[in-house]
């Protein structure tokens, strides 16, 4: 609501008017001394508060509520994400919240107007120009979806990586339910992706057994929270399989063989590198530790950390995947537990839980191990 019915009203010590408290309120919200701000009164109190806010925003400081006064009070009132933003040549929008939006695109490289705090053409493309390069709907309006890519690059912007900044504003901008996402989960792709690895036949069939059935208790768990899971298998796994159906994320389950009958626990790998950190999948990397610390905590088996890899099953595609190697089939213990339905149940478990965390802000992420299939639908 306005402050005032007037549009160039005037007060000065001594007055007193009846929208004098709304304005004190207000004043006082930004974190003023204005006094009582119940009262009608413009009295020194509220003069000192008055001269405060003029001086706080560089415009003359007389100690009087006149037309500018009112005006910076008036853009005061917005903060970046009270409102949805949008261009309107009729009645343009002004305030703290559009100069906010204005300084952070400037930063990016996106905006090269004036920082006058109206969302003007100018404004508007600039806007048009982010939601562009984080693949989200084009249409210009700064609503929480592009606010929180907007965020989410602003906060990582000394990494350099473009793709990496990219990619890491995709996730944050698509908020936290995992309904209405697709995953595509990938099982028993060992003899297809690792084609030297001295495999069995016995062995690949007992890997697409557990694998394939540690999928579908995923794919279960995925859509009792409303989301769309892909199940493939095999020679069934296409490359470009998850782009064109535009899925949040590819998780492939799979198992592993040693010559040493001694190696044994759980794995993940994205795509990435060792020593060049700079072209790592950021989400990749992130959803594999998650993958990771959920499953040995949920399993107990030996915890064999994440890797990066070139692999070329971890291509770097639009969207991330994980690798998880679930176990060793060579290793009595590891075969034990994954024969186990209880462990299949607990590695379905442990992968919904380490999705639906990639989505959740870090300041509220769960503890791991804890987060239940109920608690992941509360989330839609």
């Amino acid at each position: 609501m306005a402050l005032t019915h007037n549009p160039h009203p005037q007060f000065s010590r001594g007055t007193s008017s009846e929208v004098l408290p709304n304005i004190k309120s207000q004043m006082a919200r930004l974190g003023l001394n204005v006094g009582d701000t119940d009262s009608d009164e413009f009295d020194r109190a509220f003069e000192l508060g008055v001269r405060q806010f003029q001086q706080l925003r560089g415009i003359l400081c007389d100690g009087v509520m006149g037309k500018e006064t009112f005006t910076e009070l008036e853009r005061a009132r917005y903060q970046l994400g009270d409102r949805v933003l949008r261009y309107d040549p009729v009645r343009v929008l002004t305030g703290d919240d559009v100069l906010r939006l204005q300084r952070t695109l400037a930063g990016l490289g996106f905006y090269a107007g004036r920082m006058d705090a109206e969302y003007s053409a100018v404004t508007d493309a600039a806007v048009k120009e982010l939601q562009m390069s984080l693949g989200t709907k084009v249409d210009g309006i700064a609503g929480p979806q592009t606010l929180r890519g907007l965020d989410a690059i602003d906060r990582k912007q000394d990494t350099g990586n473009l793709f990496a900044l990219e990619e890491r504003a995709r996730v944050a901008a698509s908020g936290t339910s995992l309904a209405g996402r697709t995953f595509v989960i990938e099982a028993a792709t060992t003899v297809v992706d690792f084609v030297t690895l001295p495999m069995t036949s016995e062995q690949a069939e007992t890997e697409r057994r557990i694998t394939t059935d540690i999928a579908t208790r995923l794919a279960g768990r995925l859509e009792a929270v409303g989301a769309g899971a892909i199940v493939l298998d095999g020679d069934a796994v296409e490359v470009n399989t998850a782009d064109q159906l535009g899925a949040s994320a590819v998780v492939t389950v799979t198992a592993d063989v040693n010559k040493s009958k001694d190696a044994n626990g759980i794995a993940t790998f994205f795509f990435g590198h060792e020593t060049h950190s700079d072209i790592n999948s950021p989400t990749g990397a992130r959803l594999a530790e998650l993958i990771q610390s959920e499953l040995t905590a949920r399993t107990g088996m030996k915890d064999c950390r994440t890797h990066a890899r070139t692999w070329s099953s971890l291509t770097r595609l639009r969207t991330p995947k994980v690798h998880v190697v679930s176990g060793y089939l060579t290793n009595m213990q590891d075969l034990e537990n994954l024969e186990d339905p209880n462990v299949r149940d607990a590695i379905a478990d442990g992968i919904a839980a380490g999705l639906q965390r990639l989505y959740v802000r870090e300041d509220s992420d769960p503890g791991t191990g804890t987060l239940s299939l109920a608690e992941i639908k509360a989330y839609s």
